[in-house]
């Protein structure tokens, strides 16, 4: 009988933030990085193997859901594009312009917020 190992793990797996508690937290006792548009508020968990990740949108400042839950999906594309997040633990990631933004302008500025953090 043969048994198939699998391969260690490389990075944190990323994973949804949804826990009120750690949202607070977050908010309350995290470190925060500020860009043009874009607004990161993580704390950093070397004991843990998962990075738990939000992404945020004001209603303030887009009030039509749909407008929002695009910005969200161009966030969390924005994410993928900077894989290997080279932390664990969790962050949210808040959008804070007041305009539509270009995919492309998220990512780049969303890989200089995570270079300084």
């Amino acid at each position: 009988m043969t048994i198939i190992m699998s391969h260690p793990k490389t990075k944190p797996s990323l994973k949804r933030l949804k826990s009120k508690i750690i949202i607070d937290r977050l908010f309350q006792d995290g470190e925060g990085f500020h860009s043009k548009h874009l607004f990161l508020r993580l704390i950093q968990d070397e004991t843990s193997s998962n990075l738990y990740a939000g992404v945020s949108v004001s209603k303030r400042n887009f009030k039509k859901a749909v407008d929002r839950n695009r910005i969200k999906r161009q966030l969390r594309e924005a994410l993928k594009a900077i894989s290997p997040i080279p932390f664990a633990g969790c962050f949210m990631l808040v959008y804070k312009g007041r305009k539509l933004p270009i995919t492309q302008n998220l990512i780049d500025e969303a890989k200089l917020l995570f270079a300084k953090a």
